[in-house]
Order: C-alpha cells, then sequence, then structure tokens
C-alpha cells in the first residue's frame, strides 16, 4: 500500500538512503544486460521487483518548465533529463559507522543527467550541496507547505524530500525533470563488490578514520566498502566538497568502464550479483521502475560514445557574505542549463563531430566579438524544435540571437547564412561558428543576420577573435569537464 507521499515500497528493501553515490547509468545499464543477456522468468521477476517507486508528481504541481526541444531529425526520440540523488540519512542497521549523531535527511548529491535527443551525447552535471538558491514552496503532504527561502541547496531535501529537490532543480534550471533515481548505500558497496572492485588513482596516500580508509598512492583497485569511504571522504585535499565532486565524477567514469567490460557480459554469476545489487539501490519514479523501462532507455543509449559521456559541475565561486557556501557562476551557469534545455552542446566543450580536412585558404582573422552579432534563427528543415536547439547553441557561444521561427519557402537539405551586404565581418564570425555553412548576400536584411537550419544540422564552435576587435567579447563559459575516456590519474586526491 502506497503512503501518504505516494512511496510504494518493494521487497527486501534497506530503509537507508545513499550519500553521494551517483549510479544512475549503471542502473540503465543494467536494464539493458539482462535484456540483452536473456535472463530467466524468475530471475527477472525477481529482479524487476527489487526496484522501489515512488509517485511525486501530486506534490510538483502544475506549474512546472515546458519542455521547448523537439525529437531527434529521423527518430522519434526525445532528450531525457534524469535527476539522480544522494541524502546523507543513516537509519539502516550498520549507517552510523559513516557518521553519527545527525538528525534528518539532505541531499549530499545531486547530478541532473541529460541524454540528448539523438543519443549520442550524455553529460552529468553536479549541483554542489553547499549552493546558497532560493528554494519554492514544497507541498508537505496533509495540505501542508513549506515557506519559499534562501537557503543552502541540500536543505531542499530536509525540508520535503524528492519532490522538494526537483521543484527546486526545476526553478532554478527551468529544466524539466523527467525520471528521477535515488541510490543507497547498501546497494552501492554491494554492486562495486560484485564487480570485483573498482580503480582509482591517488596522487597521495588517504587516511581517514571517518570514512575507514587507508589507501597509499597510485592506482589501485578498491572493494565496496573503501569505494564507500573514498568518494564519502571530505576532508583531504583541500577539504571542499567541490573536490569531492571531482572524485566522484573520475570514480563513476571507471565504473562504467568495469560495467561494461566484456568480462562482466560472460560471467552469469557476477552478471546476476551486479544486476541485483543494483536494481536493489535504486528509487525511482513509478514509469522508471522496472527493467523494461530500463532496458528500452538502455537501448537507445546503448550506441554514446564514452568520449560523449562529459563530467562537470555547475560553476560556481565564494558567496561573498559566506564563504562556506557558493553561488552559481553567471552567465556560465545560465549557459549550461539554457544548452540543456534545448538539447543543444555544452558550451565550452570541443566539437565530437567530424570535420572535412582544412583546406589551404587562409583562416580569416575575426574582429567582431559574438555578442555584437544580431542573429535570427528560422527552421528550414520541418523537424520541429530544430531551430529552437540551434539558437540554443549560438547563445551558448555568446551571439545575441533576437528571434527564433519558421522560414517560408522550400525544405533545406543544408544549413545556409544569410548577412546583410555591409555585415562581412559579423558574417565571417557567424561563419566560424558555424563549420562548413556557406555565407550568402541578401540585401533585404538589415543589421540582423539569418541561419536558416536545414535538415543537416550544424554544427556549432566557440570563435575566438583578434585582439583589438570592435569591443572585448564575452567570453566562452571555461569548464571544468571531464570525459568517461580521461585519465583516472588527472584527478586531484
Amino acid at each position: 500500500m502506497a503512503d501518504e507521499q505516494g512511496r510504494t515500497p518493494a521487497p527486501r528493501r534497506h530503509a537507508a538512503l545513499p550519500r553521494r553515490v551517483p549510479l544512475v547509468v549503471l542502473v540503465v545499464l543494467s536494464g539493458l544486460v539482462v535484456a540483452a543477456t536473456g535472463a530467466t522468468a524468475v530471475a527477472y521477476l525477481r529482479l524487476d521487483r527489487n526496484i522501489a517507486s515512488q509517485n511525486v508528481t501530486s506534490a510538483l504541481g502544475t506549474d512546472r518548465p515546458r519542455v521547448v526541444a523537439g525529437p531527434a531529425p529521423g527518430r522519434g526520440d526525445r532528450a531525457e533529463n534524469i535527476l539522480v540523488i544522494g541524502s546523507d540519512t543513516r537509519s539502516a542497521p550498520g549507517d552510523g559507522r559513516y557518521g553519527s549523531g545527525i538528525q534528518g535527511a539532505r541531499s549530499d548529491t545531486v547530478i541532473l543527467l541529460h541524454l540528448s535527443a539523438d543519443r549520442r551525447r550524455a553529460e552529468l552535471v553536479s549541483i554542489p550541496r553547499d549552493s546558497w538558491v532560493a528554494i519554492p514552496s514544497c507541498n508537505l503532504g496533509a495540505s501542508r507547505f513549506s515557506s519559499p527561502r534562501v537557503e543552502r541547496f541540500n536543505a531542499a531535501y530536509a525540508i520535503g524530500g524528492t519532490a522538494c529537490t526537483i521543484k527546486t532543480v526545476e526553478q532554478l534550471t527551468q529544466i524539466r525533470i523527467d525520471h528521477f533515481v535515488v541510490i543507497d548505500f547498501h546497494g552501492f558497496a554491494t554492486m562495486v563488490d560484485s564487480l570485483g572492485g573498482v580503480e582509482v588513482c591517488l596522487n597521495q596516500p588517504i587516511t581517514n578514520k571517518e570514512a575507514q580508509i587507508d589507501l597509499p598512492a597510485g592506482r589501485q583497485v578498491l572493494d565496496g566498502s573503501q569505494a564507500l569511504g573514498y568518494v564519502r571522504v571530505r576532508y583531504i585535499g583541500d577539504g571542499s566538497d567541490l573536490s569531492r565532486i571531482v572524485r566522484q565524477q573520475a570514480f563513476l567514469a571507471s565504473l562504467v568502464t568495469k560495467v561494461t567490460s566484456t568480462g562482466l557480459l560472460l560471467n552469469p554469476v557476477r552478471l546476476y550479483q551486479f544486476l541485483d545489487a543494483a536494481t536493489r539501490s535504486v528509487t525511482t519514479d513509478p514509469a522508471f521502475a522496472s527493467l523494461t523501462s530500463l532496458a528500452s532507455l538502455a537501448t537507445s543509449v546503448r550506441n554514446i560514445p564514452r568520449s560523449n559521456v562529459t563530467f562537470l559541475t555547475v560553476p560556481n565561486h565564494p558567496y561573498p557574505a559566506n564563504p562556506n557556501v557558493v553561488e552559481w557562476s553567471q552567465p556560465s551557469a545560465g549557459a549550461i542549463f539554457d544548452a540543456l534545455r534545448h538539447d543543444a552542446p555544452i558550451p565550452g566543450r570541443p566539437s565530437t563531430t567530424t570535420t572535412s580536412p582544412p583546406s589551404s585558404s587562409p583562416v580569416p582573422t575575426l574582429t567582431v566579438p559574438p555578442a555584437q552579432v544580431r542573429v535570427q534563427v528560422l527552421n528550414a528543415s520541418g523537424v520541429p524544435g530544430a531551430a529552437s536547439r540551434a539558437a540554443a547553441a549560438l547563445r551558448a557561444v555568446g551571439f545575441t540571437v533576437v528571434g527564433v521561427g519558421t522560414a517560408t519557402g522550400p525544405v533545406l537539405a543544408t544549413t545556409q547564412i544569410h548577412r546583410p551586404a555591409a555585415y562581412d565581418r559579423s558574417g565571417a564570425t557567424l561563419a566560424a561558428a558555424l563549420p562548413g555553412v556557406r555565407v550568402q548576400v541578401d540585401p533585404s536584411l538589415g543589421r540582423t543576420l539569418q541561419v536558416l537550419v536545414g535538415t543537416s544540422y550544424p554544427t556549432v564552435v566557440p570563435v575566438a577573435i583578434a585582439p583589438g576587435g570592435a569591443d572585448a567579447p564575452t567570453p566562452t563559459p571555461t569548464l571544468s569537464a571531464r570525459s568517461a575516456v580521461s585519465d583516472i590519474c588527472s584527478v586531484p586526491s
């Protein structure tokens, strides 16, 4: 029977929720592995029943961000935004060894996982728990509502649990959350053990009594208990939550590599142990709470290259009034969320699209900053949402987008740039941001350039302006990002 907040318990669930253990990618992979290996009906049903669900729809209300990105050209998939939540609750037997004397629960890990509509990219954006943010009024059940307040981000979970955390993220980012996953302590350690451990690389030894770890420097394989201590430990390095987030991201990348290895897929005993641990570890929304749903999503993302799996943290800086908390750095943070909202590539990330070999023609010197280039983006592809995605990508690298609409005339196979006759330098800057797109002069235009998005969707890249240009350009956000193929020894310990 569901409780007053809509939670439906699954059998043999652990009571504890997680601390700093972002593993939704592995849960998705679990569904794929079960589907691909033809698990027996008994095993499938048992694993399926392991997953607990929680319905938070009514608590989220109707005032939610609208979906602005359309399906990918040539396929019906849409982008998916999945919120991964970890809590520092210590209510299960044995959890006291991870820290005692702490009442209630806070979300010590929240990661926004974005899967692109074309299923060629995955971005995992960590939200620092100490972010100083506006938390909206949240539905607490029984006709009770919390008061809106400005507080640390992780307080949202303590106030109203999963629903309040989702509502806060949606208000801050204007991104609609499609699914959520909450993961627990015990399943994480068991999952790591079922894989035979996961490799990390330490630049210096780590000894920490609270986290119960004593690790030498260098490459090494951690078992479940050691891994849990490693992703939890805070008071090493600079002692900040931000440095801990970097270690978590690197660990998750290493974990994804291990779980997708051929050895796991060919070992039935270890495979089942991993799947059992993974499915026992999560609580999800009802639409996500079955192996069938997970397998369907996993099938759609199985071809994402690991080089296109990006880990980053919301850009931030110390809050002037309180150095123990951080506030988000603008416009960098807004540019990231604007890109995700429109399913465009993250700004500041190198394009992974293959481009034509460079020609012998000299590269023109760019003198007009993107911020001074007014652009209207028109959809000439016939694919809903194509212009919105291109506009978001152009905004993310600094262009001033003054309008988005639908072009008149026939569908274009290739994207085009139209510029006024006198705006050749602005046209050069825009063309540099859209490699391979041809520029045409349109005398009917005023001072606004046009991008006509064709069925061959354009790649948008940052541009460099020569010193001494008209004005200093708005810099492209410099992001501290890593991919799933980054060297694990590049992470500060």
